[in-house]
């Protein structure tokens, strides 16, 4: 057999991947699995270049948190008060959808009646 899959290469009943890697390109990594040693490589510099960004594993997850002691850290989050142009313009932008939405409802039908009919 000449293409197989990567475990087939790995364990030597393959000679080559569809993609072209050979045994010498596979390795094995922690978890068990074959990959190659470059797509292996790579994910390594990946995650150092995250962990330097400030990416680490908490609780299960692989995300961004702030670092303890920066500025970003300490630094309150209040909510930001609403000026009185900003209020105008919600506002206007409320009453306009009230409006169009009003103006789009259906002439014809209309409600049913709640009292029923018998005849």
């Amino acid at each position: 057999m000449t293409v197989g899959t990567k475990a087939q290469v790995y364990h030597g009943t393959a000679d080559r991947t569809a993609g072209g890697l050979k045994k010498d390109d596979l390795m094995k990594t922690a978890a068990g699995r074959i990959v190659s040693k470059k797509a292996h490589a790579a994910g390594l510099k990946a995650i150092q270049r995250l962990r330097a960004a400030g990416f680490v594993a908490k609780k299960g997850e692989f995300k961004l948190f702030s670092k303890r002691g920066s500025k970003k850290a300490a630094s309150p989050k209040g909510r930001k008060m609403m000026t009185r142009a900003n209020h105008k313009k919600r506002h206007n932008a409320a009453v306009k959808a009230w409006t169009t939405r009003r103006s789009k409802k259906p002439t014809m039908g209309g409600r049913r009646s709640t009292r029923r009919r018998f005849f």
